[in-house]
């Protein structure tokens, strides 16, 4: 009886591995530069190929072997980007029995021992080949002993010696492996050449598919030709060689890409009903919540860089007229609702119920669809009284006013402390006034600077100085009882260092050139500078929310708070009762964070 088995199916993503680097798709910046390396004679010792899974590397480390040891059909070829696949080295090379040809897996020969081999092995010269060629692939996973071991033979090997490491994981490979080697970084191959490639490779293998199907596949495989081979393989033996959107689709757990335009152009217009209807759909042919999600932040993503004049290469051509009306929604919603598909996509695994948790996201969406961009609340405000440049959710308008005062950012958010720099002191009679933070000035040209008449004048001084840790001190933690000529009388407050008052005193003589006597009090005292700031604060910012263009804003967003002020140019000296620009609202810094 004869035996008539057939052959062993070998699939695609082996079927169709390169054969030549003109064969390997999305790599050109590296076919170019060894391409110029063999012809001008300047060709490393070492290489290492880094990348994602299934892009080319041990393909590119293959076809470099061969590449390096062809000899032409006639047995006089040199070293070729382009080998024959005639000559003996080129077919024992392909065929993994070229005994000078050794590629390791340094998953399984992590050790110092298999370093100690390839050292030995080294020393010997090829037996037929040009060159001996180690490929290591996935040599992060060689331990740090190896990698030491190898470290002499790879920066002097011989010169019938050549090594290529391939790796995932560049990361985990030490810098003084990286740098004895040539780097090469393997790009992820674009979806729109990864299409063409598998309608090609479907031409050859006479499967009838869909462009739609095979683009479902390129972005699936996520840049990786192994991955959209193997996903082709599947598909193709999944609906008997004739590929459909839906089937694909549905092979992948995805929602067709109809599907997803339908649920985002429903959910965008506020039509939640539409949209529900369109995921249940999905979900009943096997599309998961997850990759659901993954599917409208693409489509967002690919509408919002044509709304934008980004680069829509992206794009393919059945897909454009659909992006190309989603884009039509606008910069502002695309964006409000990546946001919110964003962060929906981290709740998916958290949530019990990840359908349920999706169906929440889509009326989440529709919700928010139906409110106005802040661009769109602003044209519905009255001109304003104020020349504030507002800002809010995002959109700013600076309307002409007829009172200027600061200006204000309103935030949803809760909001912390709130300074701004006033220009000048006041003064210790006149606990009342205004507080003053003191700027930086100019020294005084004169060899001894006038007296301080006030806390704030002795904050200025220990500014100009040098002395910022002093200054944050008193600002912090003295409250100030009464002030004479050379004499000052204080009381501390918080965590103020015990020689706190000592200190004041010597630099005070020291920048005066008079005898100063600084005396502690049991209590009493104005407040310190930094409450006086934060009270007022306080009073400015109960300014401006008076102001009706700022007070109507507050009412159309409840819950919202003035979150920070700041002076504009043009401002009222009545309003803003001396205040000049604006300060971080960090006045009460610790002393620790301020010498440093």
């Amino acid at each position: 009886m004869t035996d008539t088995a057939k052959p062993a199916y070998r699939v695609l993503a082996r079927k169709y591995r390169p054969e030549t680097f003109s064969e390997l798709i999305g790599q050109d910046a590296l076919v170019r530069t060894l391409g110029n390396a063999l012809s001008l004679g300047r060709l490393a010792h070492a290489f290492v190929l880094t990348g994602v899974r299934g892009i080319g590397k041990t393909s590119t480390a293959r076809l470099l072997a061969r590449g390096l040891n062809c000899i032409g059909p006639d047995g006089n070829g040199d070293a070729t980007l382009e080998p024959c696949g005639a000559c003996e080295p080129c077919r024992s090379i392909t065929q993994g029995r070229n005994v000078d040809v050794l590629e390791i897996d340094a998953a399984s020969h992590t050790g110092v021992d298999d370093a100690r081999e390839i050292i030995e092995g080294v020393g010997y010269r090829p037996v037929s080949a040009r060159y001996k060629i180690y490929i290591i692939d996935e040599v992060h996973m060689m331990s740090k002993s190896a990698f030491n071991a190898l470290l002499k033979t790879l920066e002097e090997p011989p010169d019938a010696v050549k090594f290529i490491f391939a790796t995932t994981e560049i990361r985990k490979v030490p810098v003084t492996i990286l740098s004895r080697c040539q780097r090469y970084d393997l790009r992820r191959v674009p979806a729109a050449m990864l299409a063409s490639h598998l309608w090609m490779i479907c031409q050859r293998e006479s499967i009838e598919a869909d462009k739609d199907a095979l683009a479902a596949i390129a972005r699936a495989a996520e840049g990786s030709v192994r991955d959209a081979l193997s996903l082709l393989d599947q598909a193709a033996a999944m609906t008997a060689d004739k590929l459909t959107n839906d089937m694909v689709a549905a092979m992948l757990g995805r929602p067709g890409r109809r599907e997803s335009q339908t649920l985002l152009t429903a959910a965008l217009a506020g039509d939640a009903t539409t949209a529900l209807a369109a995921f249940a759909a999905a979900y009943s042919r096997g599309a998961e919540p997850e990759m659901l999600v993954s599917d409208l932040l693409d489509l967002i993503h690919l509408a919002s860089m044509q709304a934008a004049g980004g680069s829509d290469e992206a794009v393919i051509e059945s897909e454009r007229e659909m992006i190309t009306s989603l884009a039509s929604s606008g910069i502002a919603r695309l964006g409000r609702a990546w946001q919110l598909m964003l962060k929906g996509h981290g709740e998916l695994g958290q949530a019990p119920n990840p359908a349920a948790a999706c169906e929440m996201l889509i009326i989440r969406l529709a919700h928010a669809a139906q409110m106005p961009t802040p661009g769109e609340l602003m044209q519905k405000l009255p001109t304003a009284s104020t020349p504030a440049a507002i800002t809010t959710a995002g959109a700013s308008v600076a309307p002409q006013p007829k009172n200027p005062s600061a200006a204000a950012t309103i935030s949803q958010t809760t909001a912390g402390n709130f300074d701004q720099t006033p220009a000048k002191a006041s003064t210790a009679t006149n606990p009342a006034a205004v507080p003053i933070v003191p700027q930086m000035v100019e020294p005084s040209t004169s060899k001894t600077p006038p007296a301080p008449d006030s806390l704030v004048d002795i904050v200025a001084l220990a500014e100009t100085n040098g002395e910022m840790l002093l200054a944050a001190r008193i600002r912090n933690h003295v409250q100030l009882v009464s002030l004479k000529p050379c004499n000052l009388q204080i009381s501390l407050v918080g965590s103020a260092p015990d020689q706190l008052a000592g200190d004041i005193a010597r630099y005070l003589s020291q920048w005066t050139g008079q005898r100063w006597l600084v005396s502690l009090a049991e209590s009493g005292g104005e407040k310190t500078l930094a409450e006086q700031q934060r009270d007022a604060n306080e009073k400015l910012r109960d300014t401006i929310a008076s102001e009706p263009l700022v007070a109507q804003i507050l009412e159309i967003f409840p819950g919202a708070i003035i979150d920070e002020v700041k002076a504009s140019q043009a401002a009222d000296p009545d309003i803003l009762a001396g205040y000049d620009g604006a300060l971080d609202t960090e006045q009460d810094t610790d002393d620790e964070e301020i010498s440093k």
